[in-house]
């Protein structure tokens, strides 16, 4: 049992419970990890307890800088180095391989045709045995059925949101899918599921990883 906290979450608050689950007995302390939109480190920071080193990719700023306070207030804080940039642009340059890429609620703010994009680049720089983690948006959710009915697509599965804070693409990703191309590149599915968030939300969650 891990009694750690982080930002003022109980360490069993933070990722989702299939993370805990599926993914953190898999991995080794020492390892690498790339989280592509990072946030402020709360989806990520299980994988920090289980001692891998994290590059924290986001555009914003803000976030970051939080993030680096957080993990340090955890003593986690030599632990992390962040990115920012932008994702799509960072990883179409990366030539770094790690052992694992995490996309954790981030793919459903891109349109479908970067995100499709991102999956591939995130699953190229892999090393051999690597892991790759998605939640990401379902069909399944009954925002999906409005947006439908209401909304033209900008893109596959892809809508515009109106919100307080102003305007952007919201993108639902149909269960199996992104299992379906991670192994049309040659990945191994280990879990896959959709189910429902703490917001109340339909997500599809993956976990896959690449061959030797």
């Amino acid at each position: 049992m891990n009694n750690s906290d982080f930002d003022g979450y109980a360490y069993g608050e933070l990722g989702y419970p299939e993370m805990h689950q599926h993914l953190l007995p898999l991995l080794q302390p020492g390892q690498s990890a790339l989280d592509i939109g990072f946030g402020t480190g709360h989806m990520c920071s299980p994988v920090a307890f289980a001692g891998l080193k994290i590059v924290g990719l986001d555009r914003n700023l803000t976030w970051l800088n939080h993030a680096v306070e957080a993990f340090a207030e955890a003593g986690l804080g030599e632990q992390l180095t962040v990115v920012c940039a932008d994702a799509l642009e960072y990883m179409q340059e990366n030539k770094t391989k790690f052992h694992l890429v995490v996309m954790s609620d981030f793919l459903m703010f891109q349109i479908k045709t970067s995100g499709k994009t991102l999956i591939r680049l995130a699953y190229e720089a892999l090393l051999p045995t690597g892991l790759i983690w998605i939640t990401t948006l379902s069909t399944g959710d009954d925002f999906y059925s409005r947006m439908v009915a209401y909304q033209d697509p900008i893109d596959s599965d892809t809508f515009m949101s109106y919100h307080c804070g102003g305007s952007g693409p919201v993108c639902f990703y149909h269960p199996l899918e992104i299992e379906t191309y991670l192994q049309s590149m040659g990945a191994k599915v280990i879990f896959h599921t959709e189910t429902e968030n703490t917001a109340g939300g339909m997500v599809n969650i993956i976990l896959a990883q690449k061959p030797e």
